[in-house]
């Protein structure tokens, strides 16, 4: 049976090796004033590597392109059961040339901080823990 994915979340990595990732607004429903990768619902027609470009571009002004993205893997959402989250890493980004234009801020941690960290959402540690094995 076919996965379920409703939306995307990404990763950046800056070049120090930390990750980059969202402060979500305070008024949010899910989540709010949390620690969370970018991203968002795949919307229409668009498939998942085109929903996490435009997510980028919407929050951060990011422009990339699909093949910089490194699929994770996919996560079952911890809201809607039985529906998953695709999860990419885009590696060496720049945090000076980042344009916030979602969330509250970007939050700079290395991994071992983001794991312990408990602002940090339970998804954002169970895909960061999968990438340190």
């Amino acid at each position: 049976m076919m996965k379920s994915i409703v939306g995307t979340g990404i990763l950046l990595r800056a070049p120090n090796g930390k990750y980059l990732l969202q402060e979500r607004d305070i008024d949010l429903e899910r989540n709010p004033g949390r620690i969370a990768p970018f991203g968002g619902g795949v919307e229409g027609e668009e498939n998942v590597l085109e929903c996490a470009v435009r997510e980028l571009k919407e929050e951060l002004e990011l422009e990339t392109h699909s093949s910089d993205l490194q699929a994770i893997g996919s996560f079952e959402s911890h809201y809607r059961p039985g529906t998953f989250i695709q999860l990419y890493l885009l590696d060496r980004v720049d945090p000076a040339g980042l344009v916030l234009r979602e969330g509250q801020n970007i939050v700079e941690l290395s991994l071992s901080d983001a794991l312990q960290n408990d602002e940090v959402t339970d998804f954002t540690k169970e895909v960061l823990r999968s990438l340190s094995v």
